[in-house]
């Protein structure tokens, strides 16, 4: 990368961070080129050399966000060198940290979801999908493998989206915890509430036993409905 081309994208992430503060505080419709212009100190003709249109700096953002983290999740649930476990740790850990670290750009696309033009919706909708079908296919595969207990692989994905999605609204840069400390936090929430393992102590009495028990026997249904078959 030559040293112009270097200090283009330094700039053209500039104007979209500061793009992201107006577009969250104003609204995508309320914001203009200019507005953007004069929160960076320049002239709309010297704007228009990173971005021609307060259209294409939404475009790059909304991909920035759920077009990057769908194409990611992936290429992370097509590993075979990961358990499933591995990969819910990877996904919930770099999803906080990028939350944390960028607040205002996904508090950005709760505001404006409803004013975003349709070709700029219609690509943000499919990768929101992609992201929810690559999460719940993880959650299902560490349910088939015995590592998740007997979950719906969708309505815990919805859970932990809507969860690590909600740092953008009260996490404080300022505050005590770094989005490492953050991350680490959600992942025990999240792997407490599926792993199964040698921590999986049962409640006391008869009560705790069969709770395992139907458990297992969950486990065991969605195993068959699978199509798989007990070894002999």
């Amino acid at each position: 990368m030559t040293k112009a081309s270097s200090r283009k994208e330094l700039m053209s992430n500039t104007v979209l961070e500061k793009a992201a503060v107006l577009f969250a505080e104003r609204g995508f419709a309320g914001t203009s080129l200019r507005d953007i212009a004069e929160a960076m100190g320049m002239t709309r003709p010297a704007l228009y050399y990173y971005f021609d249109s307060k259209e294409t700096l939404l475009r790059e953002l909304v991909r920035g966000i759920t077009g990057v983290g769908s194409q990611e999740l992936r290429k992370l649930r097509e590993r075979t060198d990961l358990s499933a476990a591995e990969k819910l740790r990877t996904v919930v850990i770099g999803t906080a940290v990028r939350v944390a670290e960028s607040p205002v750009r996904f508090r950005l696309l709760e505001r404006n979801e409803a004013e975003l033009p349709d070709s700029i919706l219609q690509e943000h909708s499919a990768s929101k999908g992609r992201i929810l079908d690559e999460l719940s296919a993880i959650i299902g595969d560490g349910v088939r493998s015995g590592e998740f207990r007997p979950v719906n692989e969708r309505i815990t994905a919805f859970s932990v989206i809507g969860m690590i999605n909600w740092i953008a609204w009260w996490y404080n840069p300022q505050g005590p915890s770094s989005p490492e400390e953050i991350a680490e936090e959600m992942y025990t929430l999240v792997s407490r509430g599926l792993l199964r393992g040698e921590d999986r102590v049962p409640a006391r009495g008869i009560e705790g036993a069969v709770a395992l028990l139907r458990e297992d026997l969950t486990h065991l249904e969605r195993l068959l409905a699978d199509g798989e078959r007990p070894t002999s």
